[in-house]
């Protein structure tokens, strides 16, 4: 199975691309971020071209996103619109998604944040690189 976590923040989409048959074989392939201008006239569009680039590039079973609740009026256009661009591109691949919050990933006391640590010792991944880790790799077993 091959799954893709996303992490967006300000001007910023992380990306971790893991495959294997479940979490105790699973390889991280690849993680990184990709820029974006958030004052983009064309911000759509660009999250068009970002998110068709990561599809094609990994072809994922599943894709899984961190969706942030407590948000701003400025930050939804790249908050929370950009994943709509993201459901649609899924939804016309027939890739499975599965959207996750912040609590879901810290939630008790960080019990899968550690369990991904303690899985991938060598990683020492922080902030969204860890969010879109964690969220590709539990993607797995579902």
């Amino acid at each position: 199975m091959k799954s893709l976590g996303i992490a967006i923040k300000k001007g910023e989409i992380w990306y971790s691309f893991i495959e294997g048959t479940n979490k105790e074989v699973a390889i991280i392939g690849e993680t990184g971020k990709q820029n974006y201008r958030p004052e983009s006239t064309k911000l759509m569009l660009d999250f068009d071209n970002i998110f068709t680039e990561l599809l094609a590039k990994f072809k994922p079973d599943v894709v899984s996103y961190k969706l942030s609740l407590d948000i701003t009026m400025k930050q939804i256009p790249y908050m929370h619109y950009s994943l709509g661009v993201l459901n649609l591109l899924c939804q016309q691949k027939d890739i499975t998604l599965i959207e996750r919050s912040n609590r879901w990933i810290t939630a008790n006391k960080n019990s899968k944040i550690q369990a991904f640590e303690k899985q991938y010792p060598d990683c020492n991944y922080k902030n969204e690189k860890l969010a879109s880790s964690v969220m590709a790799w539990y993607a797995l077993g579902e």
